[in-house]
């Protein structure tokens, strides 16, 4: 990547994670170094590293729906 990114003038991080792997899978030894697929620029756009979905405050359903649904008629505690 390193290299191809060199040769196409361009920052490494433009250069195609994907598109180096299966140059890479496919290549032979003979065979060149290709123009590898340049991801646009794009500054202003990044992706944080977050848990996505929260704990839930609610136990997890260990029962038939039925049955619950009758606790629930019956105003008895579900846990």
């Amino acid at each position: 990547m390193a290299q191809a990114a060199q040769r196409q003038q361009v920052d490494i991080d433009r250069i195609s994670c994907i598109d180096a792997a299966r140059w890479l899978a496919a290549a032979r030894d003979e065979e060149s170094l290709p123009l590898l697929v340049m991801n646009l620029h794009r500054p202003y756009r990044y992706e944080p590293r977050v848990r996505k979905r929260r704990p839930k405050q609610y136990p997890l359903m260990q029962t038939p729906r039925k049955e619950l649904r009758k606790l629930l008629a019956n105003n008895t505690d579900v846990d």
